[in-house]
């Protein structure tokens, strides 16, 4: 018996109790050796082994401390009762796993309340003294009036059963459910006084009764949008114990929550929350005396939504670089206040905006490279931001992420040449000696007009491959030569780095000095290694494929005279031996048949 994937785990557990012939779900656990609670998700292959289950296909139902479903969240998971939609109990449904969400009073599916109470008996249904469908007593849930649902417990089931929604004047999608669930219990937590007198610490309803009546007192906030809204700020501005002159501190704790929040309703309540305090309520910056019709607020109430320090906006104002008023009050404090609307196009700019190490990172190229892809101008001017100074990148990365995905759509998908392919990351001052040939090069490919061969859907920029011997034509074409670095050669041809850098400073293996961002390196064209390659023999390598060693193979050649270049001195020692091709051919003609 597989679980549905909208399924409870309690559910499913009934059901195969019901299956297995227990009267109820207790036994049945009590047979496996297991008890509902928090050890029971802590311990999920043990109860996956004991289900005959896979571990994979029960974590779908699996609730959880950092779930990425709304329906799954162990936080708000119940353990008082266990409700049932009667009209899915009467269609042979499964128990769906959102009504195991503490808030969850009505099904998504049928638009009628829950009930957490047997049409029987009326004895609680507790989390383990029932069947799948009926009670002990032999009622049957299905058989129980399904009284219709409210707009709102409707919208918010809907929202933890993974679909869309709308609330708080917004449309929230699908994937929102996880962070609106916790912004509605914010404010019905907030709608009740603990037993110490303060707000935000009530527990979690036990009853479909009670979460019903919860959700009740703060309908009105996100239904009756932003009227209802409105009117609670201002009663909370206005409330007897509150103190201060900004939002922060007459607000309280209430606004430092709200701040907390995440998520689309989150923003939208904050954003209401702001206008309000700016334009209803007024504030210890006089804001009303400004008659050009737009919200206001304070430079500490901009640098929380921004999230940078007030500081930053203050002297913003002040250098005219953002635009604002500041006034002194009768204690000499300087106040700043800003637009609202100014701020919104703010916090718009940084949630684009990237670093130039976040765009690297995010292309997947070197810090020299990036340097080479901007001389080349790869990007144009939509993916810069405008310069600001509460603003922290100057890139649009959702512009550089639209480039290159134009970049990834031309790619052509052709096999590659008898070179091979090279990835994008390779295409860099390691080729060639030449900077404009790469710069045309990236020229190229930002305009789309040197198409990669390869660059699949998930990979970024400097994973697409291009044909290698397309991109050495290129630079022959330009007269830029192909070229390594000393490093690179050791790299590709196994020799020793000291040892090649040793026959670069003798002259042996031509190669010019260059830079390779800080560092002085040695440059060798294509066709001096070629060139090196046609006029010596390494030692080692000769004594690998004689399947002998350097010092036994030296000996031999210096017995017939023949003596080698270019070694260097390492402790008693010496390595990089090379013998001129010329002396092998000499050797050879020459030796007794």
């Amino acid at each position: 018996m597989i679980p549905d994937t909208d399924e409870s785990l309690l559910g499913y557990i009934k059901r195969r109790s019901d299956a297995e012939g227990f009267p109820e779900a207790r036994g049945f656990l009590t047979s496996l050796g297991q008890t509902y609670g928090r050890a029971i998700f802590e311990e999920p292959e043990r109860l996956a082994l004991d289900l005959d289950l896979d571990l994979a296909t029960m974590e779908q139902i699996l609730p959880a401390k950092q779930p990425m479903d709304a329906a799954l969240d162990w936080s708000f998971h119940r353990m008082h009762r266990d409700p049932v939609c009667p009209a899915c109990i009467a269609a042979c449904q499964p128990r769906r796993k959102e009504w195991r969400h503490a808030l969850v009073t009505a099904c998504a599916e049928h638009v009628c309340q829950l009930i957490d109470q047997c049409p029987g008996c009326g004895d609680n249904l507790t989390l383990l003294s029932d069947g799948y469908a009926g009670c002990l007593c032999g009622a049957s849930y299905g058989d129980a009036n399904a009284v219709p649902a409210g707009a709102f417990e409707t919208e918010f089931a809907k929202l933890i059963a993974g679909h869309s929604a709308h609330m708080g004047g917004i449309d929230l999608g699908s994937e929102e459910g996880l962070h609106a669930a916790r912004t509605v219990w914010f404010l019905c937590a907030n709608m009740v006084r603990a037993r110490t007198g303060k707000e935000g610490k009530a527990t979690y309803p036990k009853t479909v009764a009670e979460a019903r009546m919860r959700l009740a007192r703060i309908q009105p906030l996100l239904i009756d949008w932003p009227n209802a809204f409105d009117e609670h700020v201002v009663q909370r501005w206005n409330a007897p114990d509150a103190e201060g002159l900004t939002a922060a501190a007459r607000l309280g704790v209430w606004y430092r929550g709200l701040l907390s929040q995440k998520g689309a309703l989150a923003e939208a309540l904050l954003s209401r929350c702001l206008i309000v305090v700016s334009t209803v309520c007024g504030d210890a910056y006089k804001t009303r005396r400004h008659q050009d019709g737009a919200a206001w607020m304070s430079a500490a109430h901009a640098g929380d939504i921004l999230g940078i320090r007030s500081e930053r906006i203050v002297e913003a104002v002040r250098a005219g670089a953002m635009g604002g008023s500041q006034g002194r009050s009768g204690t000499g404090h300087v106040h700043t206040i800003v637009r609202t609307r100014d701020i919104e196009e703010v916090r718009e700019q940084r949630a684009r905006s990237a670093t130039k190490e976040k765009v690297r990172n995010t292309l997947g190229v070197s810090r020299k490279q990036f340097e080479l892809m901007e001389e080349a101008r790869f990007f144009g001017a939509e993916c810069r931001v405008s310069a600001h100074p509460c603003v922290d990148g100057k890139f649009d990365l959702k512009n550089i992420c639209a480039a290159v995905d134009g970049i990834r759509q031309v790619a052509h998908g052709e096999s590659a040449g008898a070179d091979g392919l090279v990835a994008f990351r390779k295409i860099n001052l390691r080729r060639t000696t030449d900077r404009t040939a790469i710069l045309k090069i990236y020229r190229l490919i930002a305009d789309q007009k040197l198409r990669a061969v390869t660059f699949a859907e998930g990979d970024n920029l400097g994973d697409a491959l291009f044909d290698a011997a397309g991109i050495n034509r290129l630079l022959q074409d330009h007269g830029g030569a192909r070229s390594w670095t000393a490093g690179d050669v050791a790299e590709f041809s196994g020799w020793k780095p000291e040892c090649v850098t040793g026959w670069c400073e003798q002259g042996l293996l031509q190669a010019t000095k260059g830079m390779r961002g800080s560092f002085h390196v040695w440059q060798i064209t294509e066709e001096a290694l070629s060139r090196f390659c046609r006029e010596f023999h390494v030692v080692s390598d000769l004594a690998k494929e004689g399947k002998t060693t350097s010092r036994k193979l030296l000996a031999s050649l210096t017995d017939r005279g023949i003596s080698s270049v270019g070694s260097q001195a390492v402790g008693t020692s010496s390595r990089g031996h090379l013998i001129r091709s010329g002396d092998i051919a000499r050797m050879i003609a020459f030796s007794p048949t």
